[in-house]
């Protein structure tokens, strides 16, 4: 008796962790296996029965509608006579936010702008990002607020996706597929686990419609998130995440490879975690000297000599995955902009979570070829490269997910399945912004040029239809595949004894 109830004991214990280890992987930044794929989990148009009559907007999208009571939103680029952003607009008063009113419709069924929204709540917004502040169709910062009071946040679920007070709108412009972000963002959180929560929308702007948006999670410490363990003030030991971007005043780093000239000019590291409120200069201080000794170590006179060092400081498996998404997708701004860092106070130093992949699958102003590695002579990359073991796992790692989720048909239909999943939104999302498709009209920085020297002409590089758009980064993909099919093992080239003479600083 006393042994089956010792097995019993046993039994419950057993399930009972692979119970915990389930919701683990669940919630943290690891696996996010319960992740919400917009197209895949709701009806299309043809699913949802007919389609009700009405003169204004009627869609089975979500609709966001925003009204500033008349007020520019700030934000916007101010050019210099080269048309380089030396600047962005502000109100006023100085400030580089507004007050406004957000509401949310979503749900299943059709949706119109009579209907009662699921959110309601007052907002902060402004114009966000690089180099789209040039472009007609702008991205947004959204903070929700309660009652108009900018110190009290109202976190909210919207559309499905976990509660939270900061959320971005991004208005595909450059891109004309319109999905490149919402394919990216999925296909990445499979492979590396969480990557920010997308959803497509409609919005309409002080009444006016503005077209096909997607309703992004921003990067952020929270459940449902990065579950990462939470900073309190005080904290002598503390999580943190950072971005490899432009610099933002009252965020930015200068560390090791600030110093070290490892950062390519205008860019820096940004403290995205902890938030603003909790910025002092312990809290900076803390961060930089953490982040610089683990890049000192990467490029130190030991890492160049062990194979395995590295282990000791990064999380292996995200640097892999990372190197192979944004080898595969192409993505220019890789190791440069738009490049996430994030370092629980318990672990290792994680590459991520993704952002930003409006420019990948040859998207970029510029022609990107489909040959040749983006990440081999950029940032910790240039060192990790060196070792036998990264590269090996990168290389054992690429041929798996190509047998999968990187598999061309799968990407192919993957791609095609979300813009008929769109369906009419597309159509209504040119009627407003069509015109873009006449590169001609374009000022520099707003259409793509060719590579100087190349044989191509801006005709060749900028599509002039939708369907056009799609080819082209069809085209792309299936030629970046092949490449890298062949040229993948060609990064063994990096850690040999010839590749791997002494360059480290010290």
């Amino acid at each position: 008796m006393e042994l089956k109830l010792n097995k019993w004991i046993y039994g419950c214990v057993a399930v009972l962790m692979l119970a915990a280890a389930w919701i683990f992987t669940r919630i943290d930044g690891g696996e996010d296996t319960v992740r919400y794929e917009q197209h895949l989990e709701e009806p299309d148009e043809a699913g949802l029965g007919e389609k009700p009559q009405s003169d204004g907007l009627v869609t089975h999208l979500p609709i966001i509608s925003i009204d500033t009571g008349g007020e520019t939103i700030p934000g916007n680029a101010i050019l210099n006579d080269s048309l380089s952003i030396v600047g962005t607009t502000k109100t006023a008063d100085g400030k580089d936010h507004i007050m406004a009113h957000m509401e949310v419709i979503s749900g299943e069924g059709w949706h119109q702008l009579s209907d009662t929204p699921e959110v309601s709540s007052d907002i902060t917004i402004h114009i966000r990002g690089n180099s789209s502040r040039r472009f007609d169709k702008k991205n947004y910062r959204i903070e929700l607020i309660k009652d108009g009071n900018e110190e009290e946040k109202n976190s909210q679920p919207l559309i499905g996706m976990a509660k939270s007070d900061s959320w971005i709108l991004h208005g595909p412009f450059l891109d004309k597929t319109l999905v490149r972000n919402y394919v990216g963002m999925n296909i990445s959180a499979r492979v590396m686990g969480y990557a920010p929560n997308v959803r497509f929308c409609e919005l309409e702007l002080n009444g006016e419609y503005k077209g096909l948006y997607l309703l992004m999670e921003n990067i952020d410490v929270s459940e449902g998130r990065l579950n990462l363990f939470q900073y309190e003030e005080g904290d002598p030991v503390m999580s943190y995440v950072v971005s490899q971007d432009a610099a933002e005043r009252g965020k930015e780093i200068a560390g090791f490879s600030f110093y070290t000239r490892r950062l390519e000019p205008g860019v820096t590291y940004n403290i995205l975690y902890p938030g603003t409120k909790y910025l002092t200069e312990d809290v900076k201080n803390y961060v930089c000297q953490d982040l610089s000794e683990i890049e000192d170590a990467i490029f130190s006179w030991e890492a160049e000599n062990d194979d395995d060092f590295y282990v000791s400081y990064l999380d292996e498996d995200s640097f892999v995955d990372y190197f192979v998404l944004q080898e595969f997708l192409g993505n220019l701004d890789a190791g440069v902009r738009s490049t996430c860092f994030y370092k629980d106070a318990r672990g290792k130093l994680h590459i991520g979570p993704v952002w930003d992949y409006n420019n990948v699958l040859d998207n970029f102003i510029r022609q990107a070829s489909f040959r040749g590695f983006v990440l081999t002579d950029r940032g910790m990359y240039s060192q990790l490269i060196k070792s036998e073991r990264f590269v090996k796992k990168v290389i054992r790692r690429y041929r798996e997910l190509r047998k999968g989720i990187l598999d061309e048909d799968y990407l192919i239909s993957y791609i095609r399945d979300t813009q008929a999943w769109l369906g009419t939104a597309v159509e209504r999302n040119y009627s407003v912004w069509g015109y873009s498709f006449e590169w001609q009209n374009l000022p520099r920085g707003v259409r793509r040029i060719p590579d100087k020297g190349g044989e191509s002409t801006e005709a060749d590089v900028n599509p002039d239809s939708f369907d056009a758009a799609n080819a082209m980064m069809i085209r792309y993909l299936k030629r970046r595949g092949e490449w890298m099919d062949e040229h993948i093992d060609s990064l063994l080239q990096y850690c040999q004894a010839s590749k791997k003479a002494n360059t480290a600083l010290y």
